[in-house]
C-alpha cells in the first residue's frame, strides 16, 4: 500500500493513474480505432451478436432448408406427374421396350440419386455450421470473461483509491516509481488483452468466411442441382410428349383397327346368318329327303311284309290244300348228332308258345341218317300237346320216311318220294361182339320197322318181303301217291300255302355261275354241276357235253 502520509505530493499522480485506468477501460469499452471498436462491441454487445449470428444462423438455415424442400417439391412434382403420367399411360396402349420409357426412367432415377446426394451434403454442412456456431458461442464466452475480469480489476482499482482517499485526504502521493510500475502493468494487461481480443475477431471473422464460403458452395450446388432436375424435367417432359404422340398415334391406329374389326366381324356375322339360312334351308331339304327316304323305305318295308295279322287255322288242311302258318319246322339233309336238338327245341317253343295251334315239320330232301335222332324227334312230335303235321316235298327215306309214316298227322305232293328199307350198320370185334351189335341192330329194326308193318296191316317179316320183292336191294321207293294206298302217308296234297312267310324273299340261294365254271383236260370249258340228291335227276338239253357232273 503507498504511504500517502508521507507523500503528499503523489496524491495529483494517483489521481492521474486512476484517469488514465479510465481512459484504458473506456477504450477498451468504447474503442476509437476501427480494431477496438470492433472488439468492443463484440464484448459490450455480446448477446446482441449472439443473437445477430444466431439469426444469420438461422437465416441461413431457413434458406437452405427453402432450399431443400424446394429441390425437394421439384423431385416430387416430377414424379408425380410421372405418376400422372404412368396413369395415364396404363389406361393407353401399353408400349413395352420403349427406348423413350427406358430414358425417363433413367433421368428419374438419376435425379432422385441426385436428391440424395444433395440431402446428405446439406445434412453434413448444417452438422459443420453447428460446429462453427458452437465455436462462436466458445469465443463469445471467453470474450465475456475476459472482459468481466478487467471490469473487476477497474473496480477494485477504484476501491483501492477511494480507500486512499478516506483515509488521507491530504496524503503525499504513492511512490512515482510504484505508479509507473502499475502503468506497465496496466499496459502489458491491455495488451494482453488487446492480443486476445484481435486474436478472437480473426477467429470469429475465420469461422464466418468458412460459414460464408459453405453457404456459397451450397447455394451454388443448389443451384447446379435445380439446373439439373430443371433439364431432366424439361427432357421428360420431352420424351413425355413424344409418348403421348406416339401413344395417341397408337390409339389412332388401334381405333382404326377396332373399326376394321368391327365391320369384318359385321361382315362375318353377315356371312354367317347368311350360311346359317343356306344350313336351314339345306336341313329342311334334307329332312324333306330324309322323310321321304323315310317314308318310301317305310313303305317298302310295308310292302315287302305281309301286313294283314297271321292267321292259324285249326284244320290246316282242306279240299288238298295244305295251309302252313309260321309255326314251322325244316327237317333238310341228313340227320345226324344235333338235328333233334334243332327239331325238339322249336316243338317245345312253339308248345310253350301256344299248345292248341298246329306245328309243321317240313321235309324237303332228306336220305335219313341217326336211329337215335330220329327216335328223339319222333318221341317230341308224339309228346306234343300242339299237333303236328309233317309234311314231304320232294323225298324222305329211312329215319326220315319212318318219321313221316309214323307222324299222327303226314302229308306229301303226289310226286314226292318215300323209301323204306332195312338200317344198314357195321360191326367191328370178335364174333360175340359182332352178335351183340347185330341184336342191338335188330332190337332197333323191331322198334321203328314194327310200328309201319302194322300201320300197313301186314306184319314185320311181311313188311321185310315186301321190300326185297319190290327192289333186289331191299330200297322200297315210291311215289305219294302210292304211298298213300300203303299208308306210308295219310294224305296226298295238290297246293301248300306257305303264311309263315312274312317277309319278302331276299336271299339267293343259287350258287354263282363262276364257281362252277371250270376247264378240262383238254383245256375245254364246262360247268360242273352239283350231285342230286338220290333219286333225282337232270332234265336238260346237253349239246357238245357243256353241262358235267363231276365224278361221273
Amino acid at each position: 500500500m503507498i504511504n500517502f502520509e508521507k507523500r503528499p505530493s503523489t496524491l495529483f499522480l494517483s489521481f492521474m493513474v486512476l484517469a488514465t485506468t479510465s481512459c484504458v477501460i473506456a477504450q477498451v469499452t468504447k474503442t476509437e480505432t476501427p480494431s477496438n471498436k470492433s472488439v468492443a462491441a463484440q464484448d459490450a454487445a455480446a448477446p446482441a451478436v449472439a443473437g445477430k449470428d444466431a439469426a444469420g444462423k438461422s437465416d441461413s438455415d431457413d434458406d437452405a432448408d427453402a432450399d431443400l424442400a424446394s429441390m425437394n417439391k421439384s423431385a416430387a412434382k416430377p414424379a408425380t406427374q410421372s405418376a400422372d403420367k404412368s396413369a395415364d399411360k396404363s389406361s393407353a396402349p401399353k408400349a413395352e421396350d420403349d427406348p423413350q420409357q427406358k430414358q425417363i426412367k433413367q433421368l428419374r432415377a438419376d435425379a432422385e440419386l441426385r436428391n440424395e446426394q444433395l440431402s446428405a451434403k446439406l445434412a453434413a454442412m448444417k452438422a459443420e455450421n453447428d460446429q462453427l456456431r458452437l465455436a462462436h458461442e466458445v469465443a463469445q464466452q471467453k470474450q465475456t470473461q475476459a472482459l468481466q475480469q478487467l471490469q473487476a480489476e477497474k473496480g477494485k482499482l477504484e476501491a483501492e483509491l477511494a480507500l486512499l482517499g478516506a483515509k488521507d485526504s491530504t496524503a503525499a502521493a504513492p511512490d512515482k516509481s510504484k505508479i509507473e510500475s502499475l502503468q506497465r502493468a496496466q499496459k502489458l494487461r491491455d495488451a494482453q488483452l488487446a492480443d486476445e481480443l484481435s486474436g478472437l475477431s480473426a477467429e470469429q471473422n475465420r469461422l464466418k468466411q468458412n460459414q460464408d464460403v459453405n453457404s456459397a458452395k451450397l447455394q451454388a450446388e443448389l443451384a447446379a442441382s435445380k439446373a439439373e432436375l430443371e433439364r431432366a424435367k424439361v427432357a421428360e417432359d420431352m420424351l413425355d410428349m413424344k409418348s403421348r404422340v406416339k401413344i395417341a398415334n397408337l390409339k389412332r391406329e388401334q381405333d382404326q383397327i377396332s373399326a376394321e374389326n368391327g365391320l369384318a366381324a359385321e361382315k362375318r356375322r353377315a356371312e354367317q346368318s347368311k350360311i346359317a339360312d343356306e344350313q336351314m334351308r339345306a336341313t329342311a331339304v334334307a329332312q324333306t329327303t330324309t322323310a321321304q327316304i323315310t317314308n318310301r323305305d317305310a313303305e317298302d318295308k310295308w310292302r315287302d311284309a305281309v301286313n294283314a295279322p297271321p292267321t292259324y287255322s285249326m284244320e290246316p288242311f282242306k279240299d288238298g290244300v295244305l295251309t302252313i302258318s309260321d309255326r314251322k319246322i325244316e327237317l333238310d339233309g341228313p340227320i345226324v348228332t344235333g338235328t333233334a336238338d334243332n327239331v325238339c327245341d322249336r316243338i317245345d317253343y312253339f308248345n310253350n308258345q301256344d299248345r292248341t295251334k298246329p306245328i309243321f315239320v317240313v321235309i324237303n330232301n332228306s336220305p335219313g341218317g341217326s336211329v337215335m335222332q330220329g327216335y328223339r324227334i319222333l318221341k317230341a312230335i308224339e309228346t306234343s300237346d300242339a299237333p303236328v303235321h309233317v309234311v314231304v316235298r320232294s323225298f324222305a327215306a329211312s329215319m326220315a320216311a319212318t318219321i313221316a309214316t309214323l307222324a299222327p298227322h303226314s302229308y306229301a305232293y303226289p310226286n314226292a318220294i318215300i323209301l323204306h328199307h332195312q338200317m344198314s350198320g357195321g360191326a367191328v370185334g370178335n364174333m360175340t361182339d359182332m352178335e351183340q351189335e347185330l341184336k342191338t341192330m335188330q332190337e332197333w329194326e323191331r322198334r321203328l320197322a314194327d310200328p309201319i308193318a302194322k300201320k300197313m296191316g301186314i306184319t314185320l317179316d311181311e313188311f321185310k318181303a315186301k321190300m326185297y320183292a319190290a327192289k333186289k336191294s331191299g330200297d322200297w321207293d315210291e311215289f305219294a301217291d302210292k304211298a298213300l294206298q300203303l299208308h306210308w302217308i295219310d294224305n296226298i296234297v295238290n297246293e301248300i300255302r306257305e303264311e309263315g312267310i312274312r317277309k319278302k324273299p331276299t336271299e339267293n340261294r343259287m350258287p354263282s355261275w363262276m364257281y362252277m365254271m371250270k376247264t378240262d383236260d383238254k383245256g375245254s370249258p364246262y360247268m360242273s354241276l352239283p350231285p342230286l340228291e338220290p333219286y333225282d335227276c337232270y332234265f336238260m338239253i346237253n349239246p357238245r357235253n357243256f353241262y358235267r357232273v363231276d365224278g361221273r
